[in-house]
């Protein structure tokens, strides 16, 4: 009950606006149908579902993801489980997976600007993105035991949310291992722009924003991260489970 009664209490105190929340599941199956088998889309379900009940301020859709689904394409789904936050902006973020462990309190701040479309960004930062004018991708590659995953997903989303011409995703990286292996990276956590460059560790904000803009001029990209930011995968089976309240709300560890 605690753990309801601290979420409950900080969106009656921060969610001024109304935030909606789309999310892309395939319902359980007694029968295996290859490519749609989906781990954590239940748990996800269920968090968002218990989430969405704290506060009259959250919408909650759930989509059965369908490929070629207009309304997954509209929202940039192209996986399952896929979570989309929209605000007031209406500018869609998009987690893929499970936001667990080190990564579920990040969520929940995004959620909170995600309503409002307010974030806190560094005054050249801000110049930098409002001097894009085509749109560029920005995907990062998380884990939830990860410590340093959770400030490149913030930073994606305030970037996504403070410029409609970043297109953000964030993604559980144990739960896609074959973007891992695309990026060629065993560590997280690793940010991709328009699927052609990839840099793992923590990026400055402020170079991020110079990276991006370089890639939607075409232009060549090169970032150097923070040493010391990164780390190692370990197997799935290994991770943390969810832990559940005994309100029955999911707190990731």
């Amino acid at each position: 009950m605690r753990d309801q009664n601290l979420l409950r209490g900080r969106f009656s105190r921060e969610l001024k606006s109304r935030l909606r929340i789309d999310y892309f599941t395939h319902k359980p199956s007694p029968i295996f149908v290859p490519g749609r088998e989906c781990m954590h889309c239940e748990d996800v379900q269920t968090m968002l579902e218990e989430l969405a009940a704290l506060s009259t301020r959250i919408s909650l859709t759930v989509h059965e993801f369908q490929p070629g689904d207009k309304t997954a394409a509209a929202l940039g789904v192209d996986d399952v489980p896929a979570i989309v936050l929209r605000g007031q902006a209406n500018r869609p973020l998009r987690y893929f997976g499970m936001p667990s462990g080190s990564q579920f309190l990040g969520f929940i701040d995004t959620m909170i600007e995600t309503a409002s479309g307010i974030v806190q960004l560094q005054p050249e930062t801000v110049k930098t993105l409002r001097k894009l004018r085509s749109d560029v991708g920005l995907r990062v590659l998380v884990t939830p035991a990860c410590p340093h995953s959770p400030l490149m997903a913030r930073t994606a989303f305030k970037f996504g949310l403070q410029s409609v011409r970043v297109k953000v995703d964030v993604i559980e990286a144990g739960e896609f291992p074959s973007l891992l292996q695309q990026v060629g990276a065993p560590v997280v956590p690793v940010t991709v722009i328009n699927d052609e460059y990839a840099t793992p560790g923590v990026i400055d904000e402020g170079d991020l924003a110079q990276a991006l803009l370089l890639a939607a001029e075409g232009k060549e990209v090169a970032i150097v991260s923070k040493p010391g930011t990164v780390t190692s995968l370990v197997p799935q089976s290994s991770q943390p489970e969810p832990r559940t309240s005994a309100s029955g709300l999911i707190i990731p560890r």
